[in-house]
């Protein structure tokens, strides 16, 4: 008797605002090629074709960096990416520059989306309680899926006082045992943790901490090709700015792991976009209209770049004209 579940986990992480197409640095077969790629409509297809593929059995996560970044996006406070993010069929979240206009506001964003923001880390402390849920169990295709997040813990230490409004956050290492423990106890069947550290914190926490089967990383913009394995853990992350969709495809047996495949796919602009995600995209960026590009034509300018999705767009041009070999990582924001 076969006894074996699959399951799809997809991601993004650090997207940063970039709401459509944009010019995107990538890696190219002998140097940096600047092109256009992203943009939540064609997520949104993505997406949609591999739930039809796999009948359903998608697990669909935000490592944040979500509702800041973009110049519409940080003049909205948020606000335009809330409905297309309720498009895409996310099953939760977790947080960094997202705090950017307080927690309160945060608060507010998040009790309009239809999916959990998760934080084991992050600390009222009036109440000692936590900020937001600190996991989710969720069923998937018959499995039940136990997900557990963990914010960047530097919002308190480097970043402006508003961003933490007082509020106080850990690195989640001394939590996450024994939410483990509270998610199996409530029937899951693999551990999923949706982190926001940075890949070295992540791969560090976890080779402190076992029953984990995935770590979804973020905030380092490492656009991993390949899963990187800590003991029984896999974990991936999917480069920056909503340039490219994760993809790993788990065969799972009694609990446990015993097969995997991933892709990092890049949302190219050959995909065609949802026409409902497309179109709520349009009007939120109506405003900005002015700031998206047009053809390249070679040049970086940097004051349009960070009105229409390229506020790296400086970084880039050193990048590719000075450091043509650096093709897998990006500096986080």
């Amino acid at each position: 008797m076969n006894n074996t579940s699959n399951l799809t986990v997809l991601q993004i992480n650090d997207t940063h605002g970039y709401l459509d197409l944009h010019l995107e640095w990538m890696a190219g077969p002998h140097q940096p090629v600047y092109r256009s790629v992203g943009g939540f409509a064609r997520i949104a297809t993505l997406a949609r074709q591999i739930r039809e593929e796999t009948q359903g059995q998608v697990l669909f996560c935000d490592n944040g960096d979500t509702f800041h970044g973009t110049q519409p996006v940080v003049q909205s406070r948020g606000e335009i990416a809330v409905p297309i993010l309720n498009q895409l069929g996310l099953n939760a979240m977790t947080v960094h520059w997202d705090f950017a206009y307080g927690p309160k506001r945060l608060k507010s964003l998040a009790s309009r989306l239809k999916y959990p923001v998760l934080a084991i880390n992050i600390y009222d402390p009036k109440t000692g309680q936590t900020f937001f849920p600190p996991y989710a169990v969720q069923e998937v295709g018959g499995l039940k899926i136990g997900i557990i997040g963990i914010a960047s813990n530097i919002v308190d230490k480097t970043m402006p006082p508003s961003f933490s409004g007082g509020l106080r956050f850990t690195d989640g290492r001394e939590e996450l045992t024994g939410f483990i423990e509270e998610v199996r106890a409530h029937g899951a069947d693999l551990v999923v943790v949706l982190s926001h550290l940075g890949f070295p914190q992540d791969m560090k926490l976890i080779s402190e901490v076992s029953g984990v089967d995935v770590l979804l990383s973020g905030h380092t913009h490492h656009g991993l090709f390949s899963p990187v394995r800590q003991g029984k853990t896999l974990v991936i992350q999917s480069g920056c700015h909503g340039a490219f969709l994760g993809r790993l495809d788990l065969e799972v047996q009694e609990g446990q792991v015993v097969g995997y495949r991933h892709q990092l796919i890049e949302v190219a602009e050959s995909v065609q976009p949802d026409p409902t995600v497309e179109a709520q995209v349009k009007e939120a960026l109506q405003p900005e209209s002015k700031y998206q590009p047009g053809s390249y034509d070679g040049q970086f300018p940097a004051r349009r770049g960070a009105r229409n999705g390229g506020h790296a767009a400086g970084l880039l041009q050193r990048l590719a004209l000075g450091r043509a070999g650096a093709t897998r990582t990006r500096h986080a924001e």
